[in-house]
């Protein structure tokens, strides 16, 4: 098996906020490296105003996402896939000092597998798109790279999906979010806006449930807390320092793992459902997002 490391996008700055678009290789892809770069703004600039300059990452093939979510979102992701967090550079806070991170783009559970990765398809078929927002308070120079990795003649049994579903609950209580159907599932990220922290326990996710066809399936109960935890056993370190007793950086996502063994042996099959809905007990009226992890057979 050989494989092909190249650029598709090579410190692309942008001049306004708004969508750039690439084709991406026909050849069958294991995963996209997606580098943000920026300069400090006086102070040290924060995850979170880094990842912001990235509002939205798709890749769709003949325009159905395959791939839809935040940059915010796709960390998250990527710790819960590799199991651990992607680190910034240069953590120092001088006005202008040069900051950068890369993020997996994945279309398997594992980066290089040419078992499950996105099969080959024709040239201008498959391609990137991104939403960037150049300057916040904290961060400017938007700089954007993107690299890609083709897998010379695999020929993959089923590829990774994840596109993201965003609710705002009407009211407090029971909050319903229709889920896809028809692909098996290894589990569904969740965000919440609110989460506990300081003196308060409010969640926008209090707990979650799924009903398959009206009936409780798998997750008949589950508190948020609980929930978050999973994700971070999954996640292994993701602190927000060297010290273990620091802050997780990723406070505000929580996971229903249906693949804990990494075995297949507890994968949700939604093929036969005619309905499958994510019910939430809502602690406020915030955005929630859940993120289908969709394994799609070629």
């Amino acid at each position: 098996m050989e494989f092909i490391r190249s650029v598709l996008v090579n410190d692309v700055t942008p001049a306004a906020d708004g969508d750039f678009s690439y084709d991406l290789p026909s050849n069958p892809l294991s995963h996209i490296m997606l580098t943000i770069k920026g300069l400090n703004v006086t102070n040290e600039a924060t995850l979170a105003e880094i990842l912001q300059m990235i509002s939205n990452v798709t890749v769709s093939h003949l325009g159905q996402s395959i791939v839809n979510m935040s940059a915010e979102d796709l960390y998250a992701y990527n710790c819960l896939l590799f199991g651990r967090a992607p680190v910034f550079t240069n953590l120092v806070a001088t006005d202008d000092a040069t900051r950068a991170v890369s993020l997996v783009i994945p279309f398997g559970r594992r980066i290089f597998d040419p078992a499950e990765c996105f099969p080959a398809v024709q040239r201008g078929d498959f391609q990137l798109k991104v939403t960037v927002d150049i300057a916040n308070a904290g961060i400017d120079g938007l700089i954007l790279q993107a690299e890609t990795v083709e897998l010379l003649g695999a020929n993959p049994a089923r590829y990774l999906k994840a596109t993201t579903l965003s609710s705002t609950p009407a009211a407090t209580g029971a909050h319903d979010v229709p889920l896809p159907i028809g692909h098996p599932y290894i589990g569904i990220l969740l965000f919440g806006t609110t989460y506990p922290t300081g003196t308060v326990w409010t969640a926008t996710i209090n707990e979650a449930q799924l009903l398959a066809d009206n009936i409780q399936k798998g997750y008949t109960q589950a508190n948020w807390e609980s929930m978050h935890g999973d994700l971070i056993h999954r996640c292994g370190h993701v602190l927000g320092g060297t010290d273990a007793w620091t802050d997780d950086v990723i406070p505000a996502y929580a996971l229903m793992d249906f693949d804990p063994n990494r075995d297949d042996n507890f994968l949700i099959e939604t093929a036969q459902m005619s309905t499958f809905l994510l019910r939430v007990d809502a602690g406020d009226t915030n955005v929630l997002r859940a993120i289908p992890l969709e394994l799609v057979k070629t």
